[in-house]
């Protein structure tokens, strides 16, 4: 048989968790101030007397000078400032426009901001040098491409959705559309923007910028006459810009003021998958590396959940195909005869598929197959003097029941990926599940040789062949588990620390390979290490370092029957101890969510710690930052509290407050002026929610008060006039800060997907920390059905493998769970005909009377 007719039937996908982040690299160049030729992403370099400046213009595919073309300006994020000139096009509308790249009708221009030391909503606000050099890479491109004045669009993302409201307020008339993404403003530029075609997004979920920036904008602009549109996108956080750039933003970006319907659904959904990493200029140069960092958890429940979705999974033509001719050799009343089959095809079905690890290191595989016909179009008997030819003859196997295909593997790890030995392999017809027809016709030569005898010993011949029939199922077997291995990859897994994230930006680059594999005879355990990449590979040193003891041992993982996915938060201990030592660790207080730290930064504030400042007057500026000096511990809660789980904490032994002046704006170097060195610790506690009957996600909620501690002191080089400085309004303004920014909102808010096994679900159930993971358990999710009639309702389910259960009486009023991880079939009976639907695992019905009809009609039930 053709084993490349087998991959599909394993092609599900395998990966546990959510969503994975890719970048895009650059692949064509070009000089600056040349005649464009080149299509694609083309470097370019832009020269002012500051010296040179990279950038990237994408260039059409079917790009012609001969027509005018739109052009989009993207102001990238805080986190992709530099001047490398690729970043910028690593995170945003660059991974989706590669994905595009092919249609994508517009020409982007990418500049890079260069300023590491502005805002971080600041860096593209209308009067900063980087923000002034763009609009002149913009103009530059203007000249050297065939743009459309007319169709010049503005857009960005987090600190570029900033700069994306500030530039637009700047020169309105310029913008033919705007979009900011997971941006804000200042509400008093809403005057100048009401005539410009705006439509916002941002991530209902963003605690880097909460969606009320977004929100407050858009109410300016209507306030002033304008009419802006405003996407919150559910269950999205900060990373909104996945689902924003999608098709219908880009169709309103070409015609803005083509009227749309604004309740319309967006076409990318949040797990839009983006180019591989492998596909990109930026290297993924590992410099730490976390043993032990996740733990999964594959139970025997599990692997049978995931064993009876494969049937549903695979095409009707599995199992089709044609084998080469079957040469061999009989002999028969006492002559020797050459026999040749030829025209071989199969076909048959894939009814059902089993996976148990019933021993250790054995993990057992079945594939139960039915219905396989045979069909040889002719036969060719050759001897001395005598030969014959006979029609069509057919073999089934499997007519009456399934008959199965056995294997055992052992899983290992052999270079960070998971593989399976073939140990060994069964695979018996019963003499009673499969029968042959004889020929349809034959015809003989020579003395003796009669139609009748050939036809019976070709069929005899068969049935005495069901050993070599046997062996040659079995030796497909290999060639079944080299596709199985390469559907066993955890790619998408590596984003698994985004739910103990605490930090509202700079989070370092990762993924998961497994480390070690142990098999029981309850399921599958895999531990997993993680790779943390450098934050600068140009600079790195090449000494990698590697920790092993931070989350659980592979034999240590609990031994659970359904599937469960343990993290180690710990892990936040060095991976914010690269950032401390890259000294990014900092964020101006007035750029932390919420906005609760922005009177660190008030002169007449500070003026109550530091009477010093009085000198200064109101007209003084100062700079705050807060910066995280020693990287953040988890620990486990040290007092027991009556609360829904089991609560750990968030510890930041050492962070600072810095804070610089300028006695006035004229100045333009930043004096050093105090700091406030503290320290900070809160409990969380993790939860799962139900945002919708569907859909899930793990929260981490701050838990009672925090405890802070600290002490301020003026800078070494600074001389104050007046020495006195009030500790107690500095830390009770600290305290102050951190209570607001933890009061609106949980630490973290992670959307967890349903694993999707074909046409059914695994759905995480719950969530618990135990030392040292944080461990969520995913189980079969529960069908729902409600009666919302008047009356009983009465009626009948089946899976795809059971027999018709019920019938189930519901009451009015009330409703009945399933659990099922397929989806079930439903029956009943009304008005003597039979109504019979396809009910989708995890879904809520009900029954409604429809036009006053209380015979009631089932009805999938709204997702909330």
């Amino acid at each position: 048989m053709q084993t490349t007719r087998i991959r599909s039937m394993f092609a599900y996908r395998f990966s546990l968790l959510l969503l994975t982040l890719a970048f895009l690299g650059i692949t064509t160049t070009l000089p600056a101030q040349t005649k464009p030729t080149q299509t694609g992403f083309v470097n370019a370099v832009y020269k002012d007397a500051a010296g040179e400046h990279r950038y990237v213009v994408f260039v059409p595919k079917n790009y012609s000078p001969e027509k005018k073309y739109p052009v989009i300006l993207f102001l990238h994020g805080a986190g992709e400032r530099g001047n490398d000139g690729l970043k910028q096009t690593q995170v945003g509308l660059g991974p989706i426009v590669k994905q595009q790249a092919a249609t994508f009708p517009f020409l982007v221009v990418f500049p890079q901001a260069e300023n590491m030391k502005e805002s971080l909503l600041g860096g593209w606000l209308a009067n900063t040098d980087d923000s002034k050099r763009a609009l002149k890479i913009l103009d530059t491109v203007m000249k050297d491409y065939s743009v459309d004045s007319k169709q010049q669009i503005l857009t960005g993302w987090s600190m570029g959705g900033y700069g994306a409201w500030s530039l637009a307020a700047a020169d309105p008339l310029r913008w033919s559309a705007v979009a900011p993404i997971a941006g804000g403003g200042k509400t008093d530029w809403a005057a100048k923007l009401k005539e410009v075609p705006i439509w916002a997004f941002h991530g209902a979920n963003d605690r880097a910028i909460l969606p009320a920036e977004s929100e407050k904008m858009i109410n300016a602009v209507k306030q002033a006459g304008g009419t802006p549109r405003f996407t919150e996108v559910p269950d999205v956080g900060h990373d909104v810009w996945k689902v924003a750039y999608s098709e219908p933003l880009f169709d309103w970006m070409q015609h803005p003021g083509r009227a749309m319907d604004s309740s319309a659904p967006l076409l990318v959904k949040p797990d839009l998958k983006l180019p591989a990493e492998a596909d990109t200029n930026s290297p993924f140069v590992p410099a730490l590396v976390i043993d032990n960092a996740v733990s999964v958890r594959l139970g025997n429940r599990f692997l049978q959940s995931l064993a009876d979705a494969v049937p549903s999974m695979v095409p009707a033509d599995m199992l089709e195909g044609s084998i080469n001719d079957i040469y061999d050799y009989t002999v028969a009343q006492g002559r020797g005869f050459d026999v040749q089959f030829t025209g071989i095809s199969y076909k048959g079905e894939l009814a059902r598929a089993a996976v148990e690890a019933y021993a250790a290191d054995t993990l057992n595989i079945q594939l139960g197959i039915k219905n396989v016909d045979l069909y040889i179009s002719s036969t060719y008997v050759t001897g001395n003097r005598h030969s014959a030819v006979a029609g069509p003859i057919s073999v089934s196997v499997g007519h009456q029941k399934p008959v199965w295909l056995s294997f055992d593997v052992k899983p290992y790890i052999k270079n960070n990926q998971l593989k399976l030995q073939l140990v060994r392999t069964r695979f018996n017809i019963p003499q009673n599940n499969w029968y042959v027809s004889g020929p349809a016709g034959v015809s003989t030569r020579g003395i003796g040789m009669t139609a009748e005898k050939v036809s019976s010993g070709l069929v005899d011949g068969i049935y005495g062949s069901k050993g070599r029939i046997e062996q040659e199922v079995k030796a497909i077997v290999p060639g079944l588990v080299e596709e199985l291995e390469k559907q066993l990859n955890f790619d998408e897994a590596s984003q698994v620390v985004n739910a103990v994230w605490p930090l509202p930006v700079y989070q370092p680059r990762m993924k998961l390979s497994p480390r070690e594999v142990v098999t029981d005879k309850k399921g599958v355990s895999i531990s997993f290490g993680l790779s943390v990449a450098a934050l600068e590979p140009d600079k790195f040193d090449g000494k990698v370092r590697r920790l092993n003891s931070l989350g659980r041992s592979v034999n240590d993982i609990p031994k659970v029957s359904d599937l469960q996915v343990g993290v180690a938060p710990s892990m936040l201990k060095p991976l914010t101890e690269m950032l401390v030592e890259a000294d990014v660790a900092r964020i101006p207080v007035q750029d932390v969510p919420g906005h609760s730290f922005a009177p660190l930064a008030e002169p007449k504030t500070l003026q109550q710690v530091f009477p010093d400042l009085k000198q200064y007057g109101d007209n003084v500026k100062i700079w705050s930052e807060l910066v995280l000096t020693k990287p953040i511990q988890v620990e486990d809660a040290s007092q027991p509290k009556k609360t829904k789980g089991n609560p750990f904490r968030f510890v930041v032994p050492q962070a600072a407050i810095s804070m610089a002046i300028k006695k006035s704006a004229a100045n333009k170097d930043w004096i050093p002026y105090a700091e406030y060195s503290l320290s900070v610790s809160q409990d969380v506690e993790p939860e799962i929610v139900d945002r919708t009957y569907s859909k899930r996600a793990l929260r981490l909620n701050w838990e009672g008060g925090s405890r802070i501690g600290g002490t301020a002191r003026f800078a070494p080089e600074y001389k104050p006039q007046d020495a006195k400085i009030n500790q107690q309004k500095f830390q009770a303004l600290v305290q102050s800060a951190w209570d607001g920014w933890t009061k609106q909102g949980p630490a973290s808010v992670a959307e967890i997907p349903d694993i999707e096994l074909g046409f059914g679900l695994y759905r995480v159930n719950k969530v618990n920390w135990s030392t040292p993971q944080l461990l969520a358990t995913f189980t079969v999710p529960e069908l729902k059905i409600t009666n919302n009639t008047k009356i009983d309702m009465e009626y009948e389910l089946k899976s795809p493998y059971s027999d018709w259960g019920g019938p189930y009486t519901l009451k009015p009023g009330e409703s009945h769970a399933f659990d099922a991880a397929t989806p079930l079939t439903y029956r009943r009976k009304v008005n003597n005909r039979l109504q019979v639907y396809t009910l989708a695992a995890g879904s809520h019905y009900e029954f409604d009377p429809q036009n006053g009809d209380q015979s009631g009609t089932l009805f999938e039930a709204a997702d909330n």
